[in-house]
């Protein structure tokens, strides 16, 4: 088994609702210096991009139904959990395959175009 261990996500909008999820991890016998890698993933996740893009809005102050955004979370939530699990699927193949410490990142998107011409683990 890996002894390495995730310790810090950082979730960074890119401007839009899509955002870029980073996993900082580390191995705790192995004291090295955190690189920044480049983004080693991006998925298609629609529902967790609306759901976080209400998170977003609401971090600047900005007005979203309270009321539609709960009748919308409790219709998606299977495609809300479903997309979570994929998202921290990809991320467990990376960390399976690493030694030393590093950071994982994966650009989130909801449209369709921006996943078929990336890199997929």
């Amino acid at each position: 088994m890996n002894n390495v261990k995730p310790f810090k996500i950082v979730i960074e909008w890119s401007g839009t609702e899509d955002f870029y999820f980073s996993c900082d991890y580390r191995n705790p016998d192995i004291d090295t210096v955190t690189k920044k890698n480049q983004i080693n993933a991006t998925r298609t996740l629609p529902f967790m991009t609306q759901a976080m893009g209400n998170v977003f809005r609401k971090l600047r102050k900005e007005h979203i139904s309270f009321p539609l955004f709960l009748v919308t979370l409790a219709f998606n939530h299977r495609n809300l959990l479903h997309e979570i699990d994929q998202l921290l699927l990809i991320l467990h193949h990376h960390l399976e395959k690493q030694k030393d410490s590093g950071t994982f990142s994966c650009f989130i998107t909801s449209n369709e175009s921006a996943s078929l011409s990336s890199s997929h683990e």
